[in-house]
C-alpha cells in the first residue's frame, strides 16, 4: 500500500513537471512578447504564367571559325496580367535575347573555359527582358536546357 502511494505521488509530480516545463517553453518560444517587433507576412506572390520562346541557338567563334554552338531554352515567368503582351512582344524578345547571347558569348563573359555559366545568361536575359517588356514583368527566366556542339 505505500509502494503505491509513493509511486502515485512520484506519478502527479512527473506530470505536474513536465506541464511546468511545457507551459514555460511554450510561453518562452512561442507566444510573442511585447516588445518584440511582430514578424509580417510577406504579401502573397501575384499569380504568374510562362512563357516558353523558341530554342536559342548560337555560334561560339574562335579565331577562324565557329568552334561550336550553343542551344538554350528558356521559358519566361511573367505576371499573369501581362502574359498577352509578352506573347506579343515574343519575336522582340528572341531578337534581343540572341543579341545579348551573342555578345556575351563573344566577350566570354557568360563563358566559364568552354562551359555556358547558366546564372550569368539567366541574368543576361533577365536584364534584356527587363529592357523590352519593362521592369518587373518578368518574373523569373527559367533556362530549361543549354546544350554545347562542339563542331
Amino acid at each position: 500500500m505505500v509502494k503505491a502511494l509513493i509511486v502515485l505521488v512520484l506519478g502527479l509530480v512527473l506530470l505536474v513537471g513536465a506541464g511546468a516545463g511545457g507551459w514555460y517553453l511554450y510561453n518562452t518560444y512561442m507566444v510573442p512578447h511585447e516588445g518584440e517587433p511582430k514578424k509580417e507576412e510577406p504579401p502573397p506572390k501575384p499569380p504568374t504564367a510562362f512563357v516558353r520562346l523558341p530554342p536559342l541557338v548560337v555560334p561560339v567563334i574562335g579565331t577562324k571559325r565557329a568552334e561550336q554552338f550553343v542551344t538554350v531554352v528558356v521559358a519566361l515567368e511573367v505576371l499573369l496580367d501581362k502574359q498577352p503582351m509578352v506573347q506579343q512582344h515574343q519575336p522582340i524578345l528572341t531578337d534581343r535575347f540572341l543579341t545579348v547571347l551573342y555578345g556575351a558569348i563573344d566577350e566570354k563573359t557568360v563563358m566559364n573555359g568552354a562551359l555556358v555559366n547558366i546564372p550569368a545568361v539567366k541574368e543576361k536575359l533577365s536584364e534584356a527582358a527587363a529592357k523590352v517588356v519593362g521592369a518587373g514583368v518578368v518574373q523569373n527566366v527559367l533556362v530549361q536546357a543549354v546544350t554545347q556542339r562542339n563542331l
